[in-house]
C-alpha cells in the first residue's frame, strides 16, 4: 500500500510539473503573439499585422470612432503613430486550451489622424488558437484616470 502511495504521489507530482510547464510555455507563446503585433502596428505592417489577427477580430479604442473591424484597423494604419509604454506586467488568463486573456496596463503617447494622445490604459486582448496559431480575436483599451 505504501508504495502504491508513493508511486501515486510521483505519479501526480511529474502530472502537476508538466502541467505547469505546458501553462508557462502557452503564456510566453501568447506575449510573443501580442508582441509580435504590437511590432506590426508600430512598422505600419498591415500584412503582418492582419496575419496575427482572426478574421472575425474587433478592436475597440479611445481613439477609433467606433468598434473596428480587422479590414478596418488595417486601412488606418497609416493613421496609426503611437507608441505604448507598459507600465506593468502582463498577466495572462487561459480560458480554455484555445482561448486566453491578456491584460496590462500601459501608457500610448502619439497620435491617430491627427488628434495626441497621451493616455494611461488598461488594454485586454482575447487571443484563440486556430490551426494551431494564437490569433487576436479581441483588442480593447479603456483610458484610465491619469
Amino acid at each position: 500500500m505504501a508504495k502504491c502511495l508513493a508511486v501515486l504521489s510521483t505519479l501526480t507530482f511529474l502530472l502537476l510539473t508538466a502541467c505547469v510547464q505546458d501553462e508557462v510555455a502557452t503564456i510566453e507563446e501568447i506575449d510573443n503573439v501580442v508582441g509580435k503585433l504590437d511590432e506590426a502596428f508600430e512598422a505600419r505592417d498591415a500584412a503582418s499585422a492582419k496575419a496575427l489577427m482572426t478574421s472575425d477580430h474587433l478592436a475597440v479604442t479611445p481613439y477609433y470612432d467606433t468598434p473596428q473591424s480587422s479590414d478596418e484597423v488595417v486601412r488606418t494604419l497609416s493613421d496609426y503613430d503611437i507608441k505604448q509604454t507598459d507600465l506593468s506586467e502582463s498577466e495572462v488568463v487561459l480560458l480554455g486550451p484555445d482561448h486566453a486573456m491578456r491584460t496590462l496596463t500601459a501608457r500610448l503617447e502619439g497620435s491617430f489622424k491627427d488628434e495626441t494622445i497621451s493616455d494611461k490604459v488598461f488594454i485586454t486582448s482575447i487571443l484563440v488558437k486556430q490551426d494551431g496559431k494564437w490569433l487576436e480575436k479581441l483588442y480593447q483599451v479603456t483610458a484610465l484616470a491619469p
